[in-house]
């Protein structure tokens, strides 16, 4: 009877662990709304959709793309952050034949209504930057 019990409980461990990996994927947009929403306001996880689709196009590696975000700055203004975004996909084709690591890094200013934040605008400058 150990048996049968052992390999129930072996396959309980690897649903939950699937289960687990399935829920850690998000869209760029979703892991930048938790980041603004978490009390560390940080968050990772495997991106999918259209952001990854481009990345698996243009470089030709079908490893998944891993994102990390984190508030570099909190302003202001109600739900409004500046967010650091890294994204990560391992085994990247390189011109020498060889696999590297393809990171790509920026920030942004972002709110939960998903405008940037007013604070520190000059809209003054922007309406002449812009032609208007």
């Amino acid at each position: 009877m150990i048996a049968p019990r052992y390999f129930i409980t072996i396959a309980t461990l690897a649903l939950v662990a699937t289960t687990a990996n399935a829920a850690e994927s998000f869209s760029v947009k979703a892991l930048l709304m938790q980041a603004l929403n978490a009390p560390d306001g940080a968050a990772k996880g495997i991106v999918v959709g259209k952001e990854a689709d481009a990345i698996h196009a243009a470089t030709g590696a079908p490893d998944p793309v891993r994102a990390e975000v984190s508030t570099i700055k909190k302003y202001n203004q109600e739900g409004c952050s500046r967010l650091a975004v890294k994204l990560v996909q391992p085994n990247t084709p390189t011109k020498e034949g060889g696999k590297a690591d393809l990171v790509l890094n920026y920030e942004l200013n972002l709110c939960r209504n998903g405008m940037p934040p007013g604070e520190g605008m000059d809209l003054g400058r922007a309406a002449k930057v812009l032609g208007n």
